[in-house]
């Protein structure tokens, strides 16, 4: 996702509230707006005034442990295991539990 590749840059990220990603990064790291152009606007204010208090460097060190491929691994089979462990529900309702 190009909010995790910005955030691992050290960039403060302005996104819109749709799907799964308001739970891809933490609140101080991204600033979302409703998917309209008012709140859009808003939101782009809020991410620049946040701008002198962001460290970028400190910012992708979190990225790193957040998103590290022994933990994205771990996340990914509890996921799996979880979904196995419902029998009477489609593949589909499972994994969105």
């Amino acid at each position: 996702m190009a909010i995790l590749e910005a955030a691992s840059c050290g960039l403060l990220t302005v996104s819109t509230r749709v799907g799964g990603v308001p739970e891809v990064l933490p609140d101080d790291m991204v600033v979302l707006a409703e998917p309209d152009p008012g709140d859009l606007v808003q939101a782009i204010q809020t991410a620049i005034s946040m701008l002198p208090k962001i460290d970028p460097q400190v910012m992708h060190n979190r990225m790193r442990e957040l998103y590290n491929w022994h933990d994205v691994a771990k996340r990914t089979e509890i996921v799996y295991d979880r979904a196995s462990k419902c029998p009477n529900q489609s593949l589909l309702e499972c994994l969105s539990r």
